[in-house]
């Protein structure tokens, strides 16, 4: 008997998850990171002693892997385009939008509704709810083609954010 089976406590399991971006469940979603954070530190000298003490947080940026269902690319370059004026050609210098604007790369995630991981419990409960603040995609890439291969494409996205709150 397994300890876990004599508390009557049941260990989390990394394929229960769930991701939302605020109106959709990506259930096309194969992997992802769940968040993170690191707290810099700081050391001051006081005469023969070195002190530590905390400094500013930082959240770090998640990764998540997507099965490619034939329209993923499509979308998610749509909302590329929608935040980010591309050039239609290389003599064009000036451009309708000034870069990437913070408020309207947040807007990736359906209007800026908010991107959600749940992790589940085995009767589809919710354990935990991570809400990212904020959130908006750092990188995208739309996978590797391979003659050798019969995987699925993965479509691999980086997304930052400026905080994270739980719920359990």
């Amino acid at each position: 008997m397994t300890f876990w089976s004599a508390n009557n406590v049941e260990p989390t399991r990394q394929y229960r998850f769930t991701v939302s971006d605020g109106t959709d469940v990506w259930w096309w979603a194969k992997s992802i990171e769940k968040p993170s954070f690191d707290i810099d530190s700081q050391e001051h000298k006081l005469i023969n002693h070195k002190f530590k003490y905390p400094g500013v947080i930082t959240w770090n940026d998640i990764k998540i892997s997507i099965v490619d269902t034939g329209a993923k690319v499509d979308q998610l370059y749509k909302k590329l385009k929608a935040t980010y004026a591309l050039p239609t050609s290389a003599q064009e210098s000036t451009f309708k939008k000034n870069g990437i604007e913070k408020n309207r790369a947040t807007l990736m995630f359906e209007g800026g509704g908010g991107f959600t991981i749940h992790q589940i419990d085995s009767e589809g409960k919710i354990l935990e709810e991570w809400e990212l603040k904020n959130p908006w995609v750092k990188s995208v890439s739309f996978g590797t083609l391979d003659y050798s291969s019969d995987e699925l494409v993965t479509i691999d996205i980086t997304v930052t954010y400026d905080w994270a709150n739980l719920t359990n």
